[in-house]
């Protein structure tokens, strides 16, 4: 696949010009402010791949769906949502494309067919109600059957003008993308489940060798700033753009994702500097604060520390991320180690009835990750690990 005009755009954030109205001009004006105004304060990226338009974005607030409602080209007749999981701010997106008379279809693998705590019963009721959206269109699966989404998508399905792709902001979500599009490679389901899932997992053994080249270069992304969000998308909408092209045999773009493992080996140094420092705050709780110090390798550190004696969960205390940017700059981020995760759900660690998302310093969409605040990890998150550990 040749690389599009648009694709040597990214990085700038994308035009949204309002109709002008019979008000006149000024109020035209204030509804393009306004709408890239939203598209300044959300992490949206957004590139063309092939001949359709693909966003990716997650559902949070508000402003995630009206920034996606502005990114939507005129003259799109079909919207595929890939491996968004249903939150009440893609439901009203969805509602707001129907109403446009714009076709809606999904796939996704969030669903929880026993759900065993509020949470999980949040996200089977999400998915749901997006049946009852747009029906037989949302096939919507759960983890446990379709490790990765990409498993739903047949090949080239939305290869089609005026279709518009919204997915995840993760491989996983663009390795759907690609395959809807026609895109694809020999190992791409089987990459997509393990990259959607541990990190520890994420290596050279169990990666084709283009994903192990694209976890590397992924990684050395620069963490997600709240004040400045177009740094973030920008560099991950050329990343992406590079995989795609790369799997399309570019070789300027392979060459583009190889220079980047130069910056990954230096993580990798700055993450085993980092085990060294690791303490065990409860029993099979091992924790690393990370604050103020150089990049590191996630997988690198995930790896060192899940291979310590005991280990069942491991915690990164950091200064980036969606929930410190909103909560004084610090975010606590837990993995259950790949071997227990069937013994331990991260959800029930959380107070009754929690909201997932940064404003609320909680982030939870599966059991085995979670992402909180210093007060919620201090008062909940903390003391219920030791209860159910010690």
């Amino acid at each position: 696949m040749e690389k599009k005009e648009g694709l040597d755009l990214m990085g700038k954030n994308p035009e949204v010009v309002a109709k002008t109205t019979e008000g006149g001009r000024e109020n035209a004006e204030k509804q393009r402010i306004s709408k890239e105004k939203i598209q300044s304060e959300v992490a949206l990226t957004k590139f063309e791949i092939a001949k359709n338009t693909a966003i990716f974005t997650k559902f949070f607030s508000e402003n995630d769906k009206e920034a996606v409602l502005s990114s939507i080209p005129e003259g799109t007749k079909k919207v595929v949502c890939i491996d968004t999981p249903s939150t009440p701010h893609l439901l009203a997106l969805v509602q707001e494309l129907l109403n446009r008379g714009i076709e809606v279809e999904v796939r996704d693998h969030h669903d929880v067919l026993a759900p065993k705590n509020p949470r999980e019963q949040e996200i089977a009721d999400s998915a749901k109600s997006m049946r009852s959206l747009v029906g037989e269109k949302a096939v919507i699966s759960d983890r446990e059957a379709n490790p990765a989404c990409s498993s739903l998508i047949a090949v080239g399905e939305f290869a089609s003008e005026g279709v518009v792709i919204i997915a995840d902001p993760d491989p996983d979500g663009l390795l759907g993308t690609m395959k809807g599009l026609g895109i694809v490679y020999e190992t791409l389901d089987k990459d997509a489940s393990i990259l959607d899932g541990p990190r520890s997992a994420q290596t050279a053994e169990n990666l084709s060798q283009d994903a192990f080249l694209f976890v590397r270069a992924m990684s050395t992304l620069p963490p997600f700033d709240a004040n400045r969000p177009q740094i973030s998308t920008s560099a991950k909408a050329r990343l992406f753009s590079d995989f795609v092209s790369t799997i399309s045999g570019n070789e300027e773009a392979r060459q583009n994702l190889t220079s980047k493992v130069v910056e990954y080996e230096e993580q990798v140094k700055v993450a085993n500097q980092l085990v060294e420092t690791a303490e065990e705050v409860t029993k099979g709780v091992v924790l690393v604060d990370t604050v103020g110090k150089p990049r590191f390798n996630l997988t690198t550190l995930s790896n060192k520390l899940e291979a310590k004696p005991g280990c069942m969960v491991t915690v990164t205390r950091k200064d980036n991320g969606p929930i410190a940017a909103k909560h004084g700059g610090i975010q606590y981020s837990l993995a259950v180690a790949k071997n227990h995760k069937d013994q331990l759900n991260l959800q029930d660690l959380l107070p009754e009835g929690f909201t997932s998302s940064p404003e609320e310093g909680i982030i939870s969409n599966t059991s085995f990750l979670l992402h909180v605040n210093e007060e919620t990890w201090n008062n909940a998150v903390l003391p219920a690990l030791k209860a159910k550990l010690s």
